[in-house]
């Protein structure tokens, strides 16, 4: 580039000198010199007329180089994927500006040519280089945080066994045993005179217990007060219904409930499958359990329990047990000998079936701990008055 400038330089001033030193012609111009046939320059616009009495300046004409545009490419932001799990943030992505690199664009005037004194002018259009910035951007980082929702297990709190005081020796409880409550057959004889007391003495008994501040309790109840000091009331009492009469679901019970009292109601299985008209049925059964009754073992069938073999008593002792509980639901604990007959095989087949006690016909009211397979009981008889009744219990609780 230097050595082009200086090549014009010098050529430029070698004709100035040689039109300074020519004659002009009639055109005014040197004779060696002709305008028509000189190069034009082909960035020149239209070359004015020279005057005589002017200098000849002629205007420049700039040619204008057009800016190059750059255009940046928008950057695109990728969308966030939203996700359970946290999201990696990817690395920002930087987008590369090109850099736009201008040449100068040198360009002369005739002034050069028809001016001695001019001075070569370099005009020099320059577009400021643009730069593009990358723009980053971040895709933000989205963070799933899961909710949790602790819910808190709470550990059963063990309720502490209540301290009962030493269990008693014995207490002294009547347990009353019942058979029939209803009217009597016409040909009713001396046995079921006996054990037949009719629904009106029924409640009147009943009431009499009410008045007197009687509270009905369970052998389970019993039992518990002899094992572990559990106490009773004052003035407990069991009432006792042998052999699962159907009077028992039908005039017993609803006098019962009427106040407020429990009884124990030894049932026999025989019966209850076949249905018989005269016993509690299966259904009734499990309706007097449910009703607060407590359904207890008189045997699969009324049979005397003395001089059998083992087979038989323990089909007899522990089958009506097993039954008994299939049907109602509830636990079977007490068992009654039937007619109250029992032997040493008898009392040992009713301990290993898992009986807590039993009961017999014998007279008493003294229940203790070692005697619990043979507790006695007062048998109410039907032909009592209830002056009898009232002092037979007034006996009882004096300790007689």
């Amino acid at each position: 580039m230097k050595k082009l400038f200086r090549f014009w330089a010098v050529t430029l001033l070698g004709l100035l000198v040689l039109t300074s030193c020519a004659p002009p012609s009639r055109t005014g111009w040197p004779g060696w010199f002709r305008p028509a046939e000189a190069a034009p320059v082909a960035t020149l616009a239209p070359t004015a007329t020279r005057s005589p009495s002017s200098t000849y300046t002629p205007t420049p004409t700039l040619t204008k180089t057009p800016t190059p545009t750059c255009t940046i490419p928008p950057t695109r932001t990728p969308q966030p994927t939203r996700t359970p799990r946290p999201t990696r943030t990817p690395a920002p992505t930087a987008t590369a500006t090109p850099t736009v690199t201008l040449t100068p664009v040198l360009t002369f005037t005739s002034a050069a040519l028809l001016s001695p004194l001019a001075t070569p002018t370099l005009p020099m259009t320059t577009t400021p280089e643009l730069t593009a910035t990358p723009v980053l951007t971040a895709t933000p980082e989205l963070t799933m945080t899961p909710e949790l929702t602790v819910t808190p297990t709470l550990s059963p709190t063990a309720t502490p066994p209540p301290i009962y005081p030493p269990p008693p020796e014995e207490v002294h409880v009547p347990i009353l045993m019942y058979h029939y409550i209803s009217e009597l057959p016409a040909d009713a004889d001396v046995y079921r005179v006996n054990l037949t007391v009719v629904p009106e003495m029924f409640e009147a008994q009943l009431r009499y217990l009410y008045e007197q501040g009687y509270h009905t309790v369970t052998l389970q109840d019993v039992y518990d007060a002899l094992a572990t000091g559990r106490p009773l009331p004052e003035k407990s009492i069991v009432l006792t219904f042998d052999d699962g009469y159907k009077d028992a679901h039908i005039n017993a019970m609803p006098l019962l409930q009427k106040y407020g009292f429990v009884g124990e109601f030894f049932v026999l299985a025989t019966p209850a499958h076949y249905e018989s008209p005269q016993y509690l049925t299966w259904a009734e059964m499990r309706l007097m359990a449910e009703a607060g009754m407590s359904v207890q073992a008189h045997g699969r069938d009324h049979y005397d329990l003395t001089n059998r073999a083992y087979d038989f008593l323990v089909y007899q002792i522990l089958g009506v047990k097993e039954a008994v509980e299939a049907h109602t639901g509830q636990p079977v604990r007490f068992f009654c000998y039937p007619s109250g007959r029992y032997d040493e095989d008898t009392l040992a087949v009713v301990e290993s079936a898992g009986y807590l006690g039993a009961v017999t016909t014998q007279w008493g009211a003294t229940q203790r701990l070692d005697n619990r397979y043979t507790w006695p009981r007062v048998r109410i008889n039907g032909t009592w008055s209830l002056e009898t009744f009232a002092g037979i219990l007034a006996d009882f609780a004096a300790g007689e």
